[in-house]
């Protein structure tokens, strides 16, 4: 194909048809122009294939890391909400009002109980891997991509700030209530289900005087009293956190699928 070019632009200067050697010349460099724009908008064109291919990957993953997250926040929404109430109930009966239709024995479970913790550790794999690659911009949804900077940002800190510590009441209130007792506790009124904890009632261990005898022990402690207010108080914020994230994680969801089913 050179040749041929090369070809007809030598006739035309040996024919002296200089006119048309001119309008030859610049329509051979349109052409060259054209399929230099054209090879150009090829390449843009793959460049643009590979990048809805990369990001597709990464919204899977997404997908696939946050509905994780969604079951786990179920989970400590249920879990919180148990642990706040044992809680309650415990500084119920340390300020003395009428729980004489509950025994000494499941007010000691609550004390116990109100103790709990379980961590929260979101999936973050997939963010952190676009984070520390540069490919962030990949998603296009800014929407999507505040939605997980927040989620894993400042969602996060507020949680780890309120029932995401490890209070001192749990340290204190274990360190008072018989080993015996708590083993029992442990072996009966706590199930783990693979990464789930459950919380629940139990037959009694002790008769109800040894049980009121325990408890007598921590109400007369105002250290520990005022410690398990200031983490039921720190639940109470907590759980409007949880809630928060959940519905982070479900709006996320929502524009996951909505992209996918562009």
């Amino acid at each position: 194909m050179i040749k041929f070019f090369r070809h007809i632009r030598k006739s035309l200067l040996m024919e002296n048809k200089t006119g048309k050697y001119l309008k030859y010349a610049i329509g051979e460099i349109v052409l060259v122009m054209i399929g230099i724009l054209l090879a150009l908008q090829v390449n843009n064109w793959n460049e643009k294939r590979k990048e809805q291919e990369r990001e597709n990957v990464y919204l899977e993953q997404l997908h696939e890391n946050i509905s994780s997250d969604l079951l786990l926040l179920d989970f400590n929404i249920d879990f919180y909400t148990k642990v706040f109430d044992y809680g309650n109930l415990a500084l119920s009966y340390a300020d003395g009002d009428d729980l004489s239709s509950i025994s000494n024995w499941e007010i000691l479970v609550s004390f116990f109980h109100a103790s709990q913790i379980w961590p929260l550790i979101p999936t973050a794999s997939t963010y952190e891997e676009l984070k520390s690659s540069g490919e962030l911009s990949l998603i296009k949804s800014v929407r999507l991509r505040n939605s997980l900077s927040y989620y894993h940002g400042g969602g996060l800190d507020r949680y780890n700030h309120t029932v995401g510590i490890q209070p001192p009441y749990r340290k204190m209130v274990r360190g008072l209530i018989p080993t015996k007792v708590q083993n029992y506790m442990w072996d009966n009124c706590h199930v783990t289900e693979n990464d789930k904890q459950i919380l629940k009632d139990c037959d009694s261990y002790i008769n109800e005087q040894e049980s009121k005898l325990i408890l007598e022990d921590l109400i007369n402690n105002s250290k520990l009293l005022e410690e398990l207010r200031y983490y039921m108080s720190g639940i109470k914020v907590g759980l409007t956190t949880i809630i928060e994230q959940r519905e982070l994680c479900q709006g996320m969801l929502d524009e996951i699928n909505k992209i996918q089913d562009k």
